[in-house]
């Protein structure tokens, strides 16, 4: 195989690093394609009966014609017995390498937010330090130009974020050195401390929800004849209301998991936090507006497709995007996101007598006793459908007028 620019642009990444070499007279001239999507030229040549890997320059920073020299420059010394000149075969991670590495794992570890955290790195920390600086060289001043930059777009959570993000991707590149698993790679962190660990979080940015809707509140969102809602957003929050759901369970849900037949709703591990299948009864309000919410679905798959793609999900930040345009126009509108619904059910719903454990499992909450996690395998539906009846009920007919 002959290395043409067409071939290494269309090279995709794998689950782990992968090495292609050129066949011909340049031997041991190579390419290897890391899980991020990056490409490294590289040549492979032993030493004292030992397989060695000189780098020779990421793709396309260096072009396929001059990293072809350059391993024939070096094959050449090497024919000569001279290996002072050569590039070190182990060089030091850089700031991109920890990165991938962090995001790696996060794959790894099933994580659905590693697109997100990885464009979020992308747009507040290569453009502030260049990736290619040896993370080694990262210090706790690097870090505070970087959260200092998103503090002053007025971004004082998205900035405890970003420091979360690098602090663990530093704590791994520490781990990193030390893994076993790590020996195949072409490079070692060499990371002293944490530079992350010397710059504060800034607690005050962030505090644990405590919004929620009074009945009062519930009763003009459930009624809203004065407000101009989208009939999608108004039946998305109703289920909301109903379930309790984290958003994401709902605005990823396809149509295949409403079996109307037997009254369930069965959302898959991939959208559950605690990656365990979530059954819920699909009482009859349900019903009436998942058929309704269907109609405006069209033929997509999804129960919630995107506005310009019918062929995947609406964005899990769409509905939150909505209300908050809602809220601006219309100044006497509950101010709340998606994410405090799922709050308000679970206190309203003791407030009318169902009880905590009943609420929790209609959640989803884990159960962290010896019994719940390793011997209770019982689904509790008849249980969540009495629940979920009784709060409908409440919904329908004992709202404020």
């Amino acid at each position: 195989m002959k290395f043409t620019d067409n071939l290494i642009k269309g090279l995709k990444p794998k689950n782990k690093p992968y090495r292609l070499y050129e066949k011909g007279v340049d031997k041991g001239f190579g390419i290897q394609v890391t899980p991020s999507g990056s490409k490294s030229f590289f040549l492979q040549y032993a030493l004292n009966g030992k397989r060695k890997f000189l780098n020779l320059g990421r793709y396309p920073s260096i072009g396929l014609s001059e990293a072809r020299d350059n391993a024939r420059i070096n094959r050449e010394q090497l024919l000569q017995g001279s290996h002072t000149s050569l590039t070190p075969e182990v060089l030091h991670g850089s700031l991109e390498n920890l990165i991938s590495n962090y995001i790696e794992q996060m794959r790894l570890e099933g994580k659905r937010s590693w697109e997100k955290v990885q464009a979020d790195i992308e747009y507040n920390v290569f453009t502030m330090i260049d990736k290619n600086t040896p993370a080694k060289d990262i210090e706790p001043p690097h870090i505070r130009k970087i959260l200092h930059a998103i503090i002053q777009r007025g971004a004082t959570v998205q900035a405890n974020r970003v420091r979360s993000y690098l602090h663990r991707a530093f704590e791994l590149g520490i781990f990193h050195d030390n893994d076993p698993k790590s020996l195949s790679d072409d490079y070692v962190f060499n990371i002293a401390a944490n530079p992350v660990s010397a710059v504060p979080k800034n607690a005050a940015a962030e505090k644990v929800g405590e919004r929620t809707l009074s009945f009062e509140e519930i009763a003009v969102v459930w009624h809203p004849e004065n407000f101009n809602i989208p009939t999608p957003t108004l039946l998305a929050i109703k289920l909301l209301l109903i379930y309790g759901l984290r958003p994401i369970e709902l605005t990823g849900a396809k149509k295949s998991e409403f079996d109307f037949q037997s009254q369930v709703w069965s959302i898959p591990p991939e959208r559950i936090k605690n990656k365990r299948w979530h059954l819920l009864p699909i009482v009859p309000l349900a019903q009436k507006l998942l058929e309704e919410l269907m109609l405006f679905s069209g033929n997509s798959d999804f129960l919630m497709p995107g506005r310009y793609n019918p062929a995947v999900s609406i964005n899990k930040t769409s509905l939150g995007h909505t209300l908050t345009q809602i809220q601006k126009n219309s100044p006497h509108f509950p101010v709340f996101t998606p994410r405090d619904l799922r709050r308000t059910v679970k206190t309203r719903m003791g407030e009318i007598g169902i009880h905590k454990s009943i609420r929790d499992i209609i959640q989803n909450h884990a159960m962290n006793d010896v019994s719940s996690k390793h011997y209770d395998r019982w689904d509790y539906l008849p249980e969540k459908r009495e629940a979920l009846e009784k709060w409908c009920y409440h919904l329908e007919n004992h709202l404020p007028k």
